[in-house]
């Protein structure tokens, strides 16, 4: 953690700051090491204070040693104009991402005299390359993910509502030691996996049909993202043309992916596989995007992306095709970026898996 606030401490000046304040969950999080769901951080070139109600004063001084715990009465801004106004700061970024026009509203009544500057991508900056523990918490993910593949193809069969199958996802991997589901899990089958996200409904599962399942697990407060279309039965042809597109299109991808190599370019290399074959029109979406302590976020991997690659960087290859009244495919790969190519977390069979 010090190393992290160190490195963005000798961000501020070069952004013209005299001090940033943080309130977005995952940024305090990362540069404090603080879980709870309340709480501001006050980074200054020389300081860093942790600003928190009487309900978190102790669990802040557990979880973030190194930094100056504050505990502030409501309105928070009364006890953060006394420690700005202390401290003699004059330029004070904010995250305009995250901050309502609301809290930036209070910011100007309660706390007058200071510059408010808006910023963006400071921590996220930092974010992008992920350090060895970083990286060894979406591994552990990772692996719940494949173990809860493993099981829920032992699992389908006609018949069960894809609500089911969420639900059996979640509760194998929190029982194999998840903290709970990176996000809503996606099970779409039959025609509603032309739906990208298509969120588990109440619909059956027939026999002859597509199943994408897309979950990840939470380890850590760090998030995977995995990936699998499936078919009930055997598959047409032309379900087993559009699903061996898509696994081409992916196999590119990650063959493609290194330092130095621009993130459009890799979705490009994906996308050119996908429209060869005459399924352009049906590939809507990035190819892949970053993942940690967010199921989102940088780099985006996306039509003309110029964000350049890095060791570190944690990221999916997910391209697929979305055929409206018939069906879709997604494949999903959770990777590493290293520094001689990347290292692919995924475990999990690309082959089409007959239920």
């Amino acid at each position: 953690m010090q190393v992290r606030l160190e490195k963005l401490q000798n961000k501020l000046p070069q952004a013209g700051l005299d001090g940033l304040l943080i309130g977005n969950r995952e940024n305090r999080l990362y540069m404090s090491g603080f879980t709870g769901s309340e709480g501001k951080l006050l980074v200054t070139r020389e300081g860093a204070f942790l600003c928190v109600d009487f309900r978190y004063v102790e669990q802040a001084r557990e979880q973030a040693p190194g930094w100056e715990i504050v505990e502030y009465q409501r309105p928070y801004t009364a006890t953060l104009s006394r420690l700005i106004t202390g401290l003699g700061l004059q330029k004070v970024g904010f995250e305009k991402e995250y901050l309502s026009y609301q809290g930036y509203q209070s910011l100007l009544d309660n706390i007058p005299g200071i510059k408010w500057l808006p910023v963006a991508g400071l921590v996220e900056s930092l974010r992008l390359q992920k350090d060895e523990a970083e990286i060894e918490s979406i591994k552990r993910a990772s692996r719940l993910d494949d173990l809860a593949f493993g099981h829920i193809v032992e699992y389908l069969g006609p018949g069960l509502r894809e609500r089911e199958v969420a639900l059996e996802l979640e509760v194998f991997a929190r029982r194999q030691g998840g903290e709970g589901a990176s996000f809503d899990i996606i099970v779409a089958s039959g025609p509603r996996a032309a739906l990208p996200h298509g969120v588990a409904s109440d619909k059956l599962l027939q026999a002859g049909e597509l199943v994408i399942m897309d979950f990840g697990t939470i380890v850590d407060s760090y998030h995977s993202d995995f990936t699998r279309t499936v078919i009930i039965g055997e598959p047409s042809a032309k379900q087993r043309k559009v699903y061996e597109v898509v696994r081409e299109a992916q196999e590119t991808a990650l063959a493609a992916v290194a330092p130095g190599r621009s993130a459009g370019e890799i979705d490009a290399l994906a996308r050119k596989v996908i429209a060869d074959r005459g399924y352009g029109p049906y590939f809507g979406h990035g190819v892949g995007h970053g993942v940690g302590l967010n199921i989102h976020e940088g780099p985006q991997l996306s039509p003309g992306a110029e964000t350049v690659l890095l060791p570190g960087m944690v990221i999916t290859i997910e391209p697929g095709i979305y055929i409206p009244g018939w069906g879709g495919v997604r494949i999903e790969d959770l990777l590493l970026v290293t520094e001689t190519g990347c290292e692919v977390f995924t475990q999990s069979s690309r082959e089409l898996i007959k239920i």
